[in-house]
């Protein structure tokens, strides 16, 4: 295959398994970041705001709780990332080929919508099915900044993976795992479509107008900036909302104590802490984002070159 053809595959399941893997690899070397921005986004919901930003929300938490609470959440981001990210990877082609894109044809001559729909649809897909893990990594993540009545911080309420997957199915039912299922989906879809078609578009005006001659790492990072940038401002709101719909404390019945769902939780934020609350942790977000997407396309792209 051609250098660059990141998201080509031959077959869907090679799709897949370099999907999955190369989204295992970004996930743990950027999951610090992860955990710091969840908790950016998470800080102001229950009144009181514990951070400045991202800096002083690393050295707060590895001063109270060790360098090992950078990585927390990791365990179910990594089955996140071997179910979401090999799926969303691995359906972009088929779907991008349903909408009569005819595959022998240059990449340049296939029209932008139909790489936004492939991204937006292979997105969508990918994130309903894998809304559990999304929701076990943000409550593993936000474990232990919930308040109490008396404004004074809970107790940390899982020891792991397991026990939050199991604790969160006996209390509220098996369907609570698809709580949060709506923004989650949203910012898949606004996330996929933006960095897919903003990649693959940026790309090839980076090369058409002579910026860069080949193919190459300093291409890569490049288009991921920009990529990166993109695909943040589209889906950060959606993404502070899905985790706080995730994160919120529950009552005694299970149902969220502050938002009712997507909508409520987009209303209520505005409202009570302006719109550019929605956009907290942007940087965080976008520090995160352009790292894993880079790790991602440079991975699968070598994947590629040695196994084909």
């Amino acid at each position: 295959s051609k250098p660059g053809a990141a998201m080509e595959n031959k077959s869907v399941v090679r799709g897949m398994v370099y999907g999955g893997f190369a989204s295992c690899v970004a996930e743990t070397i950027t999951m610090p970041v992860d955990v710091v921005k969840t908790r950016l986004q998470m800080d102001g919901a229950s009144s009181v705001k514990m951070y400045s930003g991202s800096v002083d929300c690393a050295m707060k938490l590895t001063s109270k709780e060790g360098v090992g609470a950078l990585f927390k959440g990791l365990p179910p981001a990594l089955v996140r990332q071997s179910t979401y990210g090999s799926m969303r990877y691995g359906f972009y082609t088929p779907i991008r080929d349903l909408l009569g894109v005819d595959p022998t044809k240059p990449k340049s001559e296939i029209p932008l919508w139909k790489k936004i729909v492939a991204g937006a649809g292979s997105g969508a897909i990918a994130s309903a099915l894998a809304n559990p893990t999304d929701l076990v990594k943000v409550r593993m993540q936000t474990d232990g900044m919930t308040k109490g009545p008396d404004g004074e911080f809970l107790p940390k309420k899982y020891s792991g993976m397991v026990d939050c997957f199991t604790k969160t199915v006996s209390e509220e039912g098996v369907l609570s795992l698809w709580k949060g299922v709506g923004p989650t989906v949203g910012r898949a879809t606004a996330l996929a479509a933006a960095e897919l078609a903003t990649y693959d578009e940026a790309k090839m005006q980076l090369k058409k107008n002579g910026v860069f001659t080949q193919d190459g790492l300093p291409l890569h990072v490049t288009t991921a900036t920009i990529a990166g940038y993109v695909s943040t401002v589209a889906s950060s709101p959606f993404d502070v909302v899905k985790s706080r719909v995730m994160g919120q404390p529950l009552d005694a019945a299970g149902k969220g104590t502050l938002y009712s769902g997507m909508v409520d939780c987009f209303v209520k934020v505005i409202a009570k802490e302006g719109p550019m609350s929605l956009y907290n942790g942007f940087w965080a977000n976008f520090g995160r984002v352009v790292p894993r997407v880079t790790i991602v396309f440079i991975v699968m792209e070598n994947l590629k070159i040695a196994f084909g």
